[in-house]
């Protein structure tokens, strides 16, 4: 076992296990990890597709009960609202794989400098909810879940965080505040799951890695960690959202994105 990429592993796991759910962007954190301790892109696809894996089982744990429930009792009406807010990101996904952007993205830590400056001012001015009576999730319209889908596509922009912009989307379009989270972490199942269907297709397809570099000890222990930190981190976003609190994260982005924007604009010269 090699020491150094475990540690490496681990230092990037309790940051996707945190990143992922709080409104800061894992994408946006693990590509300027990946800048500072000089990954290279073989090991940068097997360790996100690893803990990928390990948040999304986060949330299967999390919702455990709810998806039990939404299984059992067939709400078709929730599981359809869910399938009509993932096509704005399924589409933008699958785009920015065909024409080859998302390594530019991801590489260009300009681009996570600006997404956490845009991140932050969402959560500054979208994380208040709308006024008046507020819709539960088995009264959102479809029009509601495909802006909620739109938000969560244009969180596929490293910086950008997920969660942050489908909870801010939702609140703004009058959706109860604990159903915002319930949605948007609903979304994030198919979401989570195809990008990581998709980085493991391109990458054996492309021959960057094989299927057993998946199963390394290190990145077995990385999947545990993220999936393990991944469920506190649900725990207590839902509980700042509750509280009104979310909006807090928007001083630490501001003052991660501008030092990683001026990072960004000095290695371009």
């Amino acid at each position: 076992m090699d020491i150094q990429h475990l540690i490496d592993i681990i230092f990037m796991a309790v940051f996707q296990g945190v990143a992922e759910f709080l409104p800061i962007s894992s994408s946006g954190h693990l590509a300027v990890i990946a800048k500072l301790i000089g990954y290279n892109p073989d090991e940068v696809v097997t360790t996100s597709i690893a803990l990928h894996a390990g948040t999304l089982l986060s949330i299967l744990v999390f919702y455990f009960h709810s998806l039990l429930k939404l299984l059992t009792q067939r709400e078709y009406r929730t599981i359809l609202l869910v399938a009509a807010a993932t096509v704005p990101v399924g589409i933008l996904g699958v785009t920015y794989k065909k024409i080859g952007i998302d390594e530019f993205l991801f590489t260009c830590i300009l681009v996570s400098g600006i997404g956490f400056l845009i991140t932050a001012t969402f959560l500054r001015f979208g994380m208040k909810a709308k006024t008046g009576k507020t819709v539960p999730l088995k009264d959102m319209t479809f029009k509601q879940a495909i802006l909620i889908g739109v938000a969560q596509a244009i969180a596929i922009l490293p910086g950008i965080s997920r969660s942050g912009s489908t909870i801010a989307a939702a609140l703004r379009l009058g959706v109860d505040k604990a159903d915002c989270a319930r949605f948007s972490f609903y979304l994030a199942i198919p979401t989570i799951a195809g990008a990581a269907v998709l980085e493991l297709a391109s990458a054996l397809k492309d021959k960057a890695i094989t299927a057993g570099a998946l199963f390394t000890p290190e990145l077995l222990i990385g999947f545990v960690l993220s999936a393990v930190i991944g469920w506190v981190s649900l725990k207590l976003l839902v509980a700042m959202l509750n509280k009104g609190k979310l909006e807090y994260f928007s001083w630490y982005l501001y003052a991660v994105g501008i030092a990683v924007v001026v990072w960004g604009i000095v290695d371009l010269l």
